[in-house]
C-alpha cells in the first residue's frame, strides 16, 4: 500500500509541475495547482508527459483531451490551429474541442485534411 502511496504522490507531483510550466491558462475553470494535478489524474492521464502534450496543444481541459483521445485524435494533431468551428477565431483544435466551439467530426476533417494536403 505504502508504494502505491509514493506512486500517487509522484505522479502528482510531476503533473503540478507541468501544469504549472504551462501557465495560468492551465488551470482551467479557476482551478488550484492541486485541483488541477487531480483533475488530470482522476480523467485517467497518469504519464506527465501525455499531459504536457495536451497542454502544449492549448487543450486546458483534462475532459477535453480525454475526448479528443477516444475520437483518436493526437496531442499532435489536437496542436493543428484552425479559425472552423461555432465561434470564428483562430485556435488549436484541442482548444476549440475543449471550449465547445469545435465538433470532433469538424475536427476529424481539419486533421484529415491537414495530412493529404502536407
Amino acid at each position: 500500500m505504502k508504494d502505491d502511496e509514493e506512486v500517487q504522490a509522484k505522479l502528482m507531483a510531476g503533473a503540478r509541475e507541468v501544469i504549472e510550466g504551462h501557465g495560468e491558462a492551465a488551470l482551467a475553470g479557476g482551478l488550484s495547482l492541486e485541483e488541477a494535478a487531480r483533475a488530470w489524474i482522476d480523467a485517467g492521464f497518469e504519464d506527465t508527459e501525455e499531459i504536457d502534450e495536451w497542454l502544449s496543444a492549448r487543450c486546458f481541459s483534462p475532459e477535453g483531451a480525454k475526448r479528443l483521445e477516444m475520437a483518436g485524435i493526437t496531442p499532435e494533431q489536437a496542436a493543428l490551429r484552425t479559425s472552423a468551428g461555432r465561434a470564428a477565431y483562430e485556435e488549436t483544435i484541442g482548444y476549440k474541442v475543449a471550449a465547445g466551439d469545435l465538433g470532433l467530426d469538424e475536427a476529424r476533417r481539419i486533421i484529415t485534411t491537414a495530412f493529404w494536403d502536407s
